[in-house]
């Protein structure tokens, strides 16, 4: 017996209902870098070649002898090098890695700023620089939230598929959007628009569920802002979008703290009314179209 598809309210309502945890293991990088070691090593290298080249600066060396620890000091720097205090100098400097690294004139003027405005010592602590790896953890999440849809989607018995026959051949499956499942072939194939404003705008994932189908983009966040604000249009662009076939839906997904305060009935201002009002008013306008977090992704795709 095939599953039936209650109306989108019915999962904004247990999307409201069940918010998010407030750790989520699919967004938490809590191991230590697995090539931790190398950028220490590396770290240590760069510090032993900025010392050098101060100490025979402050023994008024051969500028020919300096040069070639400036050299050497370009070599040094390179893909893991971005933990060392001097990289973040560099970034300090209006500069960038690589530029710094091409442009010997350049790496010389600021190693000489490193040497009049910060502390040089031979110390590499390694919590520092796991600290450092830390902080950049949030680059890793762009794609977290695709795999984590997919990680639900197969436990629900959907087979993730890479060529257009598995696709059609199955009564359920996914495809995340790719150069064979291209906004172009996805248009041609399923007989869509796609209209987003940004055109060929490719979602995260195609899911295929008894004969209906659903476009998903998946976002995952924590905090607001202007950049967060920016995601936010886009799912509400999602289902804003409508189709001749009504068994193509555009579906929005949300997890992250965010998700919590933008579900809640708690006050948080015109922006978050706005917000609400416009996600109800396509949801009401776009039957077809769904908005949901983990716990309404997973009512609407569990089939039992």
């Amino acid at each position: 017996m095939m599953k039936k598809i209650q109306n989108n309210l019915h999962y904004f309502k247990i999307s409201q209902q069940n918010p998010e945890k407030i750790l989520d293991s699919f967004y938490i990088f809590d191991g230590k870098h697995p090539q931790l070691q190398k950028y220490i090593t590396n770290t240590k290298e760069i510090k032993n070649i900025l010392i050098t080249i101060r100490t025979l600066q402050k023994k008024n060396e051969d500028k020919k002898v300096i040069r070639k620890y400036l050299l050497e000091l370009s070599k040094a720097l390179g893909k893991f090098s971005n933990c060392s205090e001097f990289a973040c100098f560099i970034n300090a400097c209006d500069s960038f890695l690589d530029l710094a690294k091409q442009d010997i004139i350049l790496l010389e003027k600021i190693a000489q700023k490193y040497f009049e405005k910060r502390i040089l010592n031979e110390s590499v602590p390694e919590e520092w620089i796991q600290a450092i790896l830390d902080s950049n953890s949030g680059r890793k999440k762009g794609k977290c939230g695709e795999k984590k849809l997919l990680y639900i989607l197969a436990k629900y018995g959907f087979q993730e598929v890479r060529t257009w026959k598995d696709f059609s051949d199955k009564r359920k499956c996914t495809a995340k959007f790719s150069k064979i499942f291209s906004v172009k072939n996805v248009r041609k194939n399923l007989g869509i628009r796609l209209a987003a404003k940004k055109q060929n705008k490719k979602l995260d994932l195609i899911i295929k569920m008894n004969g209906r189908i659903f476009l998903c983009e998946a976002k995952h966040l924590n905090t607001s802002g202007g950049g967060q604000d920016k995601q936010i249009a886009e799912l509400i662009e999602i289902i804003s979008l409508r189709e001749q076939n009504k068994n193509i839906s555009y579906l929005a997904f949300l997890d992250g703290s965010y998700s919590n305060i933008l579900l809640s009935d708690e006050n948080g201002g015109d922006k978050i009314t706005t917000q609400r009002k416009e996600i109800k008013k396509y949801l009401i306008h776009n039957p077809q179209n769904f908005w949901v977090n983990t716990a309404g992704f997973k009512a609407l795709f569990m089939l039992k």
